[in-house]
C-alpha cells in the first residue's frame, strides 16, 4: 500500500518533473532536453493539459436523473489537513464532497456513510468528515462511519460490509467518479453517481498561460489515470 502511494507520487507532478530534472543531469544534448522539459511543464500547467488529462475523465460523468429514497449516501474522503491551528480539517476535495452529501441528506433524509481511514497515525479521515457533517446539521444517529479503508477499493469493500448490498448514492468529485463507480459497481448492484464538483469548462485566454491551478488539476487527473491502470493490472 505504502509502496503504491510513493510510486504514484513520483510519477505525478511535481514528482515526475523532479525525476526529469535529475535525468537531465545525464543527458548530453542539454538544450534539446531543456526544451522538452519546458514543453512538458507547459502542458501540465495549462488548459492544454486539462484537455488531454482532465476532460476525458469528466466526459460522461453526469448526475443521476432520479435518486431512490432508500439509498445510503456514501461520501468518499479526499484527504484531510492534519495538525492545523484548528486541528485536523477536511481538505478542499473532501469539503466539497461533505457539502454535497449534506445537501443530499436535507433532501432525502436517509443514512449517510463517511468512508476513509488513515495512512499515518492520527484520527481517521472518516471521523473528521463526521464532525463536519454534524456541524452542517446532519444528526449523529444518521451517520455511519467506515474508518479502515486506505484506497477506493477498500472504500467500496468495507462499505459493502457495513450496509450490505443496498442502493447507494456515491458522492465524490468528477475527477474521481469514473474510478469510484467502476470499483463500487463490483460490490453493489445499484450505484447512483452524484459528483460534488465539476472542473472542466470553457477557457479564457489566461487559461492557456502556465498557472498553478491547471497544474493542480492535471496532477489530480494523472493520479486518477494511474489509479485506473493500477486497478486493471491487479485484476
Amino acid at each position: 500500500m505504502v509502496f503504491q502511494k510513493i510510486f504514484s507520487y513520483l510519477l505525478v507532478p511535481p514528482g515526475i518533473l523532479l525525476l526529469l530534472v535529475l535525468l537531465g543531469l545525464f543527458v548530453r544534448k542539454k538544450r534539446s532536453f531543456s526544451l522538452f522539459l519546458a514543453l512538458v511543464l507547459y502542458v501540465l500547467s495549462s488548459y492544454l493539459g486539462e484537455l488531454i488529462f482532465l476532460y476525458p475523465l469528466e466526459r460522461g460523468v453526469v448526475l443521476s436523473p432520479s435518486l431512490p429514497l432508500n439509498a445510503y449516501v456514501v461520501i468518499l474522503g479526499g484527504g484531510i489537513e492534519r495538525n492545523t491551528r484548528m486541528g485536523d480539517q477536511p481538505g478542499i476535495a473532501t469539503s466539497t464532497r461533505i457539502l454535497a452529501g449534506a445537501k443530499l441528506y436535507r433532501t432525502l433524509r436517509t443514512k449517510v456513510v463517511v468512508t476513509g481511514g488513515s495512512l499515518v497515525k492520527g484520527v481517521p479521515e472518516a471521523w473528521v468528515m463526521r464532525e463536519e457533517l454534524i456541524e452542517l446539521g446532519v444528526p449523529e444517529d444518521d451517520i455511519l462511519v467506515e474508518d479502515k479503508s486506505k484506497n477506493t477499493y477498500e472504500n467500496a469493500k468495507n462499505t459493502r460490509e457495513l450496509v450490505g448490498d443496498s442502493p447507494i448514492i456515491l458522492v465524490t468529485d468528477s475527477l474521481h467518479m469514473r474510478r469510484a463507480l467502476t470499483t463500487f459497481r463490483k460490490f453493489f448492484r445499484e450505484v447512483h453517481p452524484h459528483p460534488a464538483l465539476f472542473f472542466f469548462g470553457d477557457p479564457e485566454f489566461v487559461d492557456f498561460l502556465p498557472n498553478a491551478y491547471s497544474l493542480y488539476l492535471n496532477s489530480r487527473a494523472i493520479y486518477e489515470w494511474m489509479g485506473m491502470i493500477w486497478y486493471r493490472l491487479k485484476r
